[in-house]
């Protein structure tokens, strides 16, 4: 504003040639308070640029640590997941070790049991056998004592006829 003045005093002073200038002083304060506003906008809008930019940047940030978070739980969550499936697989392995080791002994039995009813069976034969044997030797018991009874019975005539014989051999 000053210089406004000074410059008005100039031109006044100065006569034709003055309003020229002082038409020129004019359009120069006009042009210098323009310059002035555009700064002051320039710069208003320069502070609403970097408050937007720092909410922009604290949301980003929030945004980041949430990421961090999830990140990080993320990872803990399958190495749970990871540390789960070893242990399964040597549930699984423990598991098959006991089906093999049950279908051996399965097949043990099975093989046991076939071996027992062969035994069995072959216990009834020898059983029908011994039964029959039994049965032979009855018999064979029973013609024995006959035959004795038929010795002594030839022994005694063997006596009588000795005896006859002898008597008709001393006469």
């Amino acid at each position: 504003m000053r210089t406004v003045a000074i410059a008005l005093a100039a031109g006044i002073g100065l006569g034709g040639s003055g309003a020229w200038w002082v038409q020129s002083l004019r359009a120069g304060a006009a042009i210098a308070l323009r310059n002035d506003q555009q700064s002051k906008q320039a710069l208003t809008q320069a502070q609403l640029s970097q408050a937007a930019t720092e909410i922009k940047s604290a949301g980003l940030l929030r945004h980041s640590a949430g990421q961090q978070e999830n990140t990080h739980a993320y990872t803990q969550k399958i190495q749970l997941l990871e540390a789960g499936r070893t242990a399964d697989a040597a549930r699984i392995a423990s598991l098959q070790h006991n089906l093999r080791t049950t279908a051996t002994q399965h097949a043990q039995a099975v093989s046991d049991a076939a071996a027992c009813r062969d035994l069995a069976d072959q216990h009834q034969r020898l059983a029908t056998l011994a039964s029959e044997g039994a049965g032979v030797v009855d018999e064979l018991v029973g013609l024995v004592e006959r035959r004795n009874a038929q010795v002594v019975l030839l022994q005694g005539q063997s006596v009588v006829d000795r005896e006859l014989l002898g008597g008709l051999t001393r006469d």
